[in-house]
């Protein structure tokens, strides 16, 4: 047995506990939750306080405390005790509940006062003395649940999968050892297949999983802030309407599965060469017809894991990107399927598909979309793209004849995009790119910020150290600046005879500078922002003394930038 073997034999071995943890945890939340239902109809009596006490338990980095109490009482002419306290069982230090429980206890102890409890009239011997569900409590244990479950379960299942994949691996690379684009399965024949049923069960195991445990509370906790004028409780609110969105996203899911089924990419070229073309066709299932014509996507992705155990995090970062847009499809009468004809030249200098080691990869990611009645058509696909003998530095785009795509004119438009052209009575001309172009980006980061603030909050409500909610606050301030920058950043150029003036910023403030054109060594276009699966560029102007200034940010794809640099120049 090889290393990888072993590796993925001890991945799922490594992912057991956590599946455990996760669905014990799971367990627990569902448990204090059905008895926060039920002692809601549990008959309220006199009790005396006999005993109460806090146990404080010492670990190494923190305190976690218990109260602890008996009482006595009286139900329908019988005397029992009991020693429940609260719904919840265990210490923890989630809070002040305990501290809190145990001074009022103990002053009802002292005076001598009866206190109350909370009677199962079907079974008497139960009782507990305060009913409240502690949310904040509930809300760490499902997040714990949630994530320990999936890592374990996605864990296990990713390395029984991925094990058959590396049986099937082998024998394609053992038959091509100087090929390494047929050393994977879905690569070997060059036809590569989407299919929407992986992409269908996903988020349907994650909103399946999610609702069982948030889903009563949508209906419970209205009740809960009303009768109890409980407002805490409004914060477990986050994790049915979560739930709701994780089953929306699992529904469109089913639903563009059942309307598209798969669709496959057969290579032309294969694989796509760097330095020349990757070129084929998409074959879809159905006829489309989009009103706005296709959306073609070919990215270059550094995929990055880092840390380990708990702390493991994947990151994707996009290298290369092009946009295309298809005006109609190559076989637009054929009325049981469309084909998406895809023709890309990648640059000599672009890095070609590499899996350094396992957290470390170099991919390449096809994209087609298209807006259609009802669910949008969406697929994508990884594709194979090295240096061959068909590589050359200087390779040129081919040109097409067919029809089928679409008709750049010689300058783009930029008023679609948010930048306004005008003529100055100086005879200059001033583009302004104006505020909130990518609405998009900027609400979805808006709603981050607005989850992450409330995240805040409840740490500073329960009592967590006071180092978490500084470093959470460093970056809520970062997150608020990132907002500013999406809503209100504006900016000018004008294009002089002679010069460029660079202007504005944030509500249109900042530095202006002022650049002679023979100070100007090159205008190119960088890699900026990262939203999703769309890369934004910048415009940089390096000096000659080499003096760096940004004329234009969040341009949302390279000709476009391209365009604006043709306009400077």
């Amino acid at each position: 047995m090889n290393k990888t073997h072993r590796g993925l034999g001890c991945l799922i071995l490594f992912a057991l506990p956590f599946a455990a943890a996760g669905l014990f945890v799971g367990f627990l939340a569902v448990k204090m939750l059905w008895l926060w239902i039920e002692v809601r109809d549990w008959q309220e009596v006199p009790a005396r306080i006999v005993h109460t006490e806090l146990i404080t338990n010492t670990g190494d980095d923190s305190n976690t405390y218990t109260v602890e109490a008996k009482y006595l009482y009286e139900f329908r002419g019988a005397t029992y005790e009991g020693d429940r306290v609260g719904l919840s069982i265990g210490s923890d230090n989630i809070g002040s509940f305990h501290q809190d429980k145990h001074r009022e206890l103990s002053r009802y102890q002292a005076q001598g006062e009866p206190f109350r409890c909370y009677v199962n009239p079907d079974d008497p011997s139960q009782a507990v003395l305060f009913r409240g569900l502690r949310w904040g409590l509930f809300a760490l244990m499902g997040v714990f649940s949630l994530l320990f479950t999936g890592v374990g379960v996605g864990l296990m299942v990713g390395g029984s999968w991925g094990k058959r994949q590396l049986h099937k691996e082998e024998e394609l690379v053992a038959a091509n050892p100087q090929e390494p684009w047929r050393w994977k399965n879905d690569w070997a024949a060059g036809r590569i297949t989407a299919t929407g049923k992986t992409q269908f069960l996903l988020p349907a195991i994650m909103a399946v999983f999610w609702n069982l445990i948030s889903a009563p509370l949508l209906f419970l906790l209205p009740k809960e802030v009303i009768e109890n004028d409980n407002h805490l409780a409004l914060i477990g609110l986050i994790f049915p309407l979560v739930g709701i969105g994780l089953a929306i996203w699992a529904i469109r899911s089913y639903i563009r599965w059942k309307k598209f089924g798969d669709s496959v990419f057969e290579m032309s070229t294969f694989p796509g060469v760097i330095g020349g073309p990757l070129a084929g066709r998409v074959l879809t299932s159905v006829n489309l017809k989009p009103s706005d014509g296709f959306h073609l996507t070919l990215n270059c992705i550094h995929r990055v894991t880092r840390g380990s155990g708990d702390d493991r995090r994947t990151s994707e970062s996009i290298l290369w990107q092009q946009v295309q847009h298809l005006e109609r499809e190559s076989a637009e009468f054929d009325p049981t399927r469309s084909e998406i004809p895809v023709d890309f030249q990648i640059p000599f200098d672009a890095s070609p598909t590499e899996e350094r080691s396992d957290d470390d990869q170099i991919l390449w990611r096809l994209q087609v979309e298209a807006e259609v009645p009802g669910v949008d058509y969406g697929s994508q696909f990884e594709v194979p793209v090295f240096k061959t003998a068909a590589s050359l530095e200087d390779s040129a785009p081919i040109v097409e004849s067919d029809g089928w795509r679409a008709e750049e004119p010689p300058a783009i438009d930029l008023t679609p995009h948010g930048i306004d052209s005008e003529l100055l009575s100086t005879g200059a001309r001033r583009l302004t790119f104006s505020a909130a172009r990518h609405k998009g980006p900027a609400i979805a980061l808006t709603g981050f910020l607005i989850l992450w603030l409330g995240f805040n909050y409840l740490m500073i409500h329960l009592e967590a150290p006071i180092f978490f909610p500084i470093i959470w606050g460093v970056f809520s301030l970062l997150i608020f600046f990132g907002v500013l920058d999406l809503w209100f950043d504006r900016r000018t150029v004008e294009i002089h005879s002679d010069k460029l003036t660079l202007a504005g910023g944030i509500f249109g403030m900042g530095r202006t500078h002022q650049i002679q054109r023979t100070e100007i060594r090159e205008i190119k276009p960088i890699r900026g922002m990262q939203s999703g699966n769309k890369l934004f560029y910048r415009i940089q102007i390096i000096t000659q003394d080499d003096k760096k200034l940004v004329a234009a940010t969040k341009l949302d794809n390279l000709s476009l930038a391209q365009a604006v640099i043709e306009r400077l120049e």
